[in-house]
């Protein structure tokens, strides 16, 4: 459960936030881009390909995803419109 919230938080945050250093983009922007923005299924795919290898600990890492994945969908689907609204109002986009 900490391995997965670090996942939705600390891991994934802080190299988009550097990754948008000059960019022009607020600081709002870059956290509202660190929490919404880039995922994808690689971390599913690469599950299954643990898990097919039958590697030692491939259980664990297959949990740790799984409990990712089913946070990260709750947590940010939760998030969504709460935030979105309040992201749009601080940037002057209207909501």
């Amino acid at each position: 459960m900490v391995y997965a919230a670090l996942s939705l938080t600390v891991v994934r945050m802080v190299p988009v936030f550097l990754s948008l250093t000059g960019s022009g983009v607020s600081t709002h922007g870059k956290l509202f881009i660190g929490w919404f923005g880039p995922r994808g299924l690689a971390s599913i795919v690469f599950s299954i390909i643990v898990a097919q290898a039958e590697l030692p600990g491939g259980d664990v890492i297959s949990l740790a995803v799984a409990v990712t994945v089913i946070m990260s969908v709750i947590a940010h689907g939760i998030s969504a419109t709460p935030l979105s609204e309040r992201f749009a109002r601080r940037e002057g986009t209207g909501a």
